[in-house]
Order: C-alpha cells, then sequence, then structure tokens
C-alpha cells in the first residue's frame, strides 16, 4: 500500500466505526430500559405466607359490637358504720362464707354504752312517775266521789224533809219558819252536790289527761332508750344477709367514722357483667340485644340497661347472665364477648380489611385467579359484624382479598405474589 494514502483510509474508517458504537450505546440503553420498564410493571414482590387474605361470600352477616369488662355480684349489702368507734376485733376476713347473724368486726364507743345507759335510767325515771301520778290522781277522784255520794245523801234528806214540811205546813203542824228552813237546806244541799259532781268530773278527766301525757312521755323516753342501746348493739357489725364478704378494708384499732364502709357482701352464684362498649359501636346497642361471651364456655347474656352518658370514650352496660355459670366463674373476673346487633340475611362480605371502615370506601388488593399477582382495586364497604364488613361494591363473589397490611407495597398498582 502507498503510505501516503494511509491516512486518507485511516480517516474514511473511523466514521463508520464510530456510528456502529453510538448505535450499540442506543440499543443497548434501550434494551435496559425496556428491562427496567418491565419491572416497574410487574410491581413489588411480597411473600404470600406474610399477609392474610380471604374470599368475598355470600350469607348471613352477624353484625355485633365487641365489649369488655367484669363480673360483678348481682346483690351487694354495704354494712357501714352506724356511730362513729374504734375498730376492737376483726372476726372475718375477705372470702369467708357468712350467715345474717354472723359478727364481722366489733367497734368500741363507751360514750354509747354511757347514753344507752342514761337513756334507760330516765325512761325508768319516767315508769315511777307515771305510777305515782296514777296513785295520787286515783286517790283524789276516789276521795271526790266519796264526797259527791254524801253530798247526794244529804240532798235525798233534806228534799224529803222539805216536802213533808211543805205537806205539814198548811195543816199548822209545822212552823213556817221550820218548813222555809227546809227549803232553805234544800237548795243549799243541791247546790253542794252539784258542785261534788263538778268536782269529780273535773278530777277525772284531769286524771285521764294526766295518765295519758306521763304515758306519752314514758313511751317518748323508752324509744330514746331503745335506739340508744340499738346504736350500743349496733357496734357489733353483723352481715346481714348470707353470702360471702368481698371487702373488709379495716384493722384493729382503727378509728372509724359514722358512714365509713366497713365490709362488703356478695349473695354466692348471682353475677351479672359489668360491660364497656366503644362509643363508636354503642348508637345500636340497646336494652334486649343478647350478648355471646368469649371463653366461658356457652355462658349468653341479654343487654338489660345502657347508660346514658360516655365516660372516656366508652358506654356501660349492665348485662344480665342466662343460664348456670362456667366453674371458677367469679366477682371481679374480666371478661369479654360481643354484643349482637342484628342479622343481615344474604348479605356480600369478606373478613374485614386492615383499614376498613363501615360506609366508606378503601383501596383493597384483589388476587388474580392465578394467585400470582394482586391488583389495586378500589372498594365500597356497608355494615360491620363482628370480624366481617359487608361489601356494597367494587368486589364480587368469589374474588380473593389481601385482608391485612401489604409490606413494601406502598400504594403500588399490582404486586407479586410468591
Amino acid at each position: 500500500m502507498d503510505v501516503a494514502r494511509a491516512p486518507s483510509l485511516a480517516r474514511r474508517l473511523r466514521a463508520p466505526l464510530a456510528a456502529l458504537a453510538a448505535l450499540v450505546v442506543i440499543g443497548g440503553g434501550s434494551i435496559a430500559a425496556a428491562r427496567a420498564a418491565g419491572k416497574a410493571g410487574a410491581g413489588p414482590v411480597v411473600e404470600r405466607r406474610a399477609v392474610w387474605t380471604d374470599r368475598v361470600r355470600r350469607g348471613e352477616l352477624v353484625r355485633t359490637a365487641p365489649v369488655q369488662g367484669t363480673l360483678v355480684p348481682d346483690h351487694v349489702e354495704w354494712r357501714s358504720a352506724v356511730s362513729a368507734g374504734q375498730v376492737a376485733r376483726v372476726l372475718v376476713r375477705p372470702g369467708a362464707a357468712v350467715e345474717p347473724d354472723t359478727v364481722l368486726l366489733v367497734l368500741d364507743n363507751p360514750d354509747l354504752e354511757l347514753a344507752a345507759l342514761e337513756a334507760e335510767k330516765q325512761a325508768a325515771a319516767a315508769e315511777s312517775a307515771l305510777v305515782s301520778v296514777d296513785v295520787r290522781t286515783d286517790a283524789e277522784a276516789r276521795a271526790a266521789g266519796l264526797a259527791l255520794g254524801a253530798a247526794s245523801a244529804d240532798l235525798d234528806d233534806a228534799r224529803r224533809k222539805a216536802r213533808v214540811a211543805e205537806r205539814l205546813a198548811p195543816e199548822g203542824l209545822v212552823a213556817g219558819n221550820d218548813r222555809e228552813d227546809a227549803l232553805a237546806r234544800e237548795a243549799a244541799t243541791i247546790a253542794r252536790a252539784k258542785d261534788e259532781k263538778v268536782r269529780f268530773e273535773s278530777l277525772a278527766s284531769g286524771r285521764a289527761r294526766q295518765l295519758a301525757a306521763q304515758r306519752a312521755e314514758l313511751a317518748r323516753l323508752r324509744e330514746i332508750a331503745r335506739f340508744a342501746r340499738r346504736r350500743a348493739l349496733a357496734l357489733e357489725i353483723r352481715a346481714g344477709v348470707r353470702g360471702v364478704v368481698q371487702e373488709l378494708p379495716v384493722e384493729s384499732g382503727q378509728w372509724v367514722p359514722v358512714g365509713a364502709v366497713l365490709a362488703k357482701i356478695a349473695e354466692p352464684g348471682r353475677l351479672k357483667a359489668d360491660l364497656r362498649v366503644a362509643e363508636a359501636d354503642a348508637r345500636d346497642v340497646h336494652r334486649g340485644l343478647p350478648v355471646r361471651f368469649e371463653g366461658m364456655g356457652e355462658l349468653r347474656g341479654v343487654v338489660e340497661r345502657v347508660d346514658p352518658a360516655v365516660a372516656k370514650g366508652a358506654v356501660r352496660l349492665e348485662v344480665t347472665l342466662l343460664g348456670p355459670l362456667p366453674a371458677g366463674a367469679r366477682a371481679d373476673q374480666t371478661v369479654s364477648g360481643v354484643v349482637e346487633i342484628d342479622r343481615v340475611p344474604g348479605a356480600l362480605f369478606v373478613a374485614r380489611p386492615t383499614g376498613a371502615q363501615e360506609r366508606a370506601a378503601a383501596a383493597v388488593y384483589r388476587i388474580a385467579p392465578d394467585g400470582a399477582s394482586a391488583s389495586r382495586v378500589i372498594a365500597r364497604f356497608g355494615r360491620t359484624g363482628a370480624r366481617e364488613i359487608e361489601i356494597e361494591g367494587g368486589l364480587a363473589e368469589g374474588d380473593e382479598i389481601v385482608t391485612s397490611d401489604v409490606p413494601g407495597a406502598e400504594s403500588a398498582p399490582t404486586i407479586r405474589l410468591r
């Protein structure tokens, strides 16, 4: 080859080689972009065992509201201090079975015993005064009766003499002065007899009034004495009912004021449930709805009362238990369950997905028939049950969806399952 022509040939070959290199670079970039695009379209990979799934089905949807709380005694007797005193002895402890006459504890208050003795002394004095009044007024009444009798006898004698004088005076057998004396004596005797009768009736009436007043005073003082004695006897705190001691929050030597709670006694075998339901679920809960408890065998109940107020985001329910209690059930035991609000026949429902709300729409991943992928769709939800939620649109019967969180999906339109 001519050496002079070599540079010119090299320049002519360099341009086609550069173009070929550019095509190779462009082609490689296009292939890489296509692969990247293909990977992006497939979505992230999610382990199938890392998510929960459920299939949309049709049937009866049981609408429930979760509740939790404790078993409490159906009937509780509280014993409180009628009088202040110092705890002398504690005779029973919580958990002890007691009868109505069982003494739970004894208080000590000497002032009450002294007050009872003083009240009884006053009642005895009033009883003595009643006897004295009875004897005195009886004697006065008897004396007045004797005086009235004497006056009546004198009146009869004066009347007889006056009649005789009037009969004999016209015949001259009795002097006129004797006749006038007889009539005057009769008039005086009539007046004295009237006075004695009034005096006798007044004493009899006064005797009745005095005795009634004294008897009333005696009855009043006796009642005061009985009350004082009851206060003294009330220092022995008795159960009052047959049951089991739940609480006894005092110790020997402790001073307790009037009204202080000394004991709580519950009748055995009679429990009810004190439950709480979330404020959002409480709007559908009312008296008479059935309650099903979890972990308590076949224990059932019925809502007896619903509190009208909300406290700390929950509403209190009082539930009457039905049937026999399971073995081991006792007061203050924690329980949980559901209130059956309604039954919806022929409903389309699925296990409640994470974040799904009643009467709202939410995005879920619907699994393809081959199970290899899932696409993001919008589902409209309706009423909720215990663990299920009604489907109003976006899904059909037989569709399988992911009900749990999808790790790493970040709202991807499509995910791959493996």
